[in-house]
């Protein structure tokens, strides 16, 4: 049976670690495990991240897919403790990063790592690595992150053939009286893949080539997306101001930065404290499409328009000197949106859409997320008390695939049977590192993984799932 996984897919962010249960909720027997009471509890803390069992599910968009690890015995789920979850920084290739048990430079904790998923690789102990903190005093950090700064880059020096890597994590030092950031002063720490157990290597680097306003004391750089380029330039995105360039990595004299602010109009200036509630991935994005970094944005969707339906969707392509961005699709309204005969056709609520992503492989194509919400008033008694306060409902959650230059979604989906209002921060992203896939996964049915979504059929093999619906496969 040929492998009918999708070439990219949407990946959530957030990867739960579990116990070991199985599909039906039940716990498996400890018997016969490969990792038994008294050797769990005997492994090192990377021994533990490392003995986790990567489960892999599949949607094609689209739906959501997402990574999950599950402890092999409940005797290693006890060794793991409080590790619930980790965070996708971002994919190279076949291989995910992940942030491990909430880890960011200068945030040390025990099971805290770098862990990579190489989807490529069967999970036999050899599909995940563990990759240690940065070097810093637990007592008394002297590293300050920048954000979802982790990336994979191709090693220049590796021979043809070779998939040897660089993991690239970059970082500040606290600012004057342990307030605030260093910045523009920065470190790269870098860790290859060729050098066997390997270590961090700290890269010395100029200032960084930041605007002066971004490095505080009110605007500080911070990194909403990382990804890696073909020609080993690596690129971390600030959605609010722009994106910093880094080549050369590994060069003797050190890495070549420059900085590109966002299109005209595009920056925003918010109070580094207040830049949570700015979230700005909730109506932004920045891709590399077919080999072109390209930014899309919803304009108004504040107070800058009267109405939510004056709200304009627009983007961007980024020329290939990195210099200037160009208009790239025609720029639409959502009152353009709404009317559109696709979309009333669907039934899909006249609602904003938010989380716009960008299709990684299909120009002009866009995926985005649909929130049906009631507004429900507070209620008061005949003395004016609150007797019910004032609440939102989600009524339904949906994601559209929408072509931008046509007006035209071209499929939707509900995102599960019971509405969530977790959806009004939805944290997901285009990836193509199901295309690496290794091809001894061949998919059987099984039953269906009702926790996240009834109504596809799921597949799996082991430890990789997919669900099976009628959209297209490709992103």
């Amino acid at each position: 049976m040929a492998n009918p996984t999708p070439p990219c897919v949407l990946m959530n962010r957030i990867v739960f670690f579990v116990g070991d249960t199985l599909d039906d909720g039940t716990s498996r027997d400890t018997a016969g495990m490969p990792i038994g009471w008294s050797k769990a509890r005997a492994l090192s803390p990377r021994e533990a991240m490392e003995a986790m069992e990567p489960i892999t599910f599949l949607a094609e968009p689209p739906e959501v897919s997402y990574l999950q690890m599950r402890s092999p015995t409940p005797a290693h789920a006890l060794q793991m403790g409080s590790v619930d979850r980790g965070d996708v920084s971002g994919t190279h290739k076949g291989i995910v990063v992940i942030y491990a048990d909430f880890y960011r430079p200068g945030c040390c904790n025990l099971h805290g790592c770098y862990l990579l998923y190489d989807a490529s690789k069967p999970n036999n102990g050899d599909a995940l690595t563990v990759i240690p903190q940065l070097p810093d005093s637990r007592s008394d950090p002297t590293l300050v992150y920048l954000g979802n700064s982790a990336v994979l880059v191709t090693d220049p020096h590796s021979a043809a053939g070779d998939d040897d890597y660089i993991l690239a994590d970059i970082v500040t030092s606290p600012g004057p009286e342990l307030v605030g950031h260093g910045l523009p002063e920065a470190t790269i720490f870098t860790w290859s893949s060729a050098a066997g157990g390997g270590e961090w290597i700290r890269s010395s680097i100029p200032q960084l080539p930041l605007p002066a306003h971004l490095c505080g004391p009110n605007q500080m750089f911070q990194i909403d997306r990382t990804f890696s380029l073909d020609s080993g330039r690596i690129c971390w995105v600030d959605l609010l101001q722009g994106i910093l360039f880094c080549d050369d990595l590994l060069a003797p004299e050190g890495p070549k930065l420059g900085f590109i602010p966002l299109p005209a109009g595009c920056c925003s200036d918010v109070h580094h404290k207040l830049r949570h509630q700015k979230m700005p991935s909730v109506h932004r994005s920045i891709a590399c499409v077919s080999g072109v970094i390209k930014f899309v944005t919803l304009f108004g969707c504040g107070r800058d328009f009267r109405t939510p339906a004056e709200a304009m969707l627009k983007t961007w392509a980024l020329s290939p000197d990195f210099k200037e961005w160009e208009e790239d699709t025609r720029a639409l309204s959502i009152a353009d949106i709404w009317a559109s005969e696709s979309f009333n056709q669907m039934g899909l609520p006249h609602v904003i859409p938010v989380s716009p992503v960008l299709s990684i492989t299909e120009d002009g194509v866009m995926y985005a997320v649909l929130n049906d919400i009631e507004r429900v008033p507070a209620q008061f008694d005949e003395f004016g008390n609150v007797v019910l306060r004032g609440h939102l409902v989600a009524k339904a959650n949906y994601m559209i695939r929408f072509d931008i230059n046509q007006n035209k979604v071209l499929s939707s989906t509900k995102l599960s049977e019971l509405a969530s209002l977790s959806w009004t921060t939805p944290n997901f992203f285009a990836t193509d590192f199901t295309a690496y896939l290794s091809d001894h996964k061949v998919l059987a049915t099984t039953s269906s993984f009702t926790s996240t979504v009834s109504s596809p059929q799921l597949f799996h093999c082991g430890t990789l799932h997919f669900r099976l619906n009628s959209h297209l496969d490709t992103c």
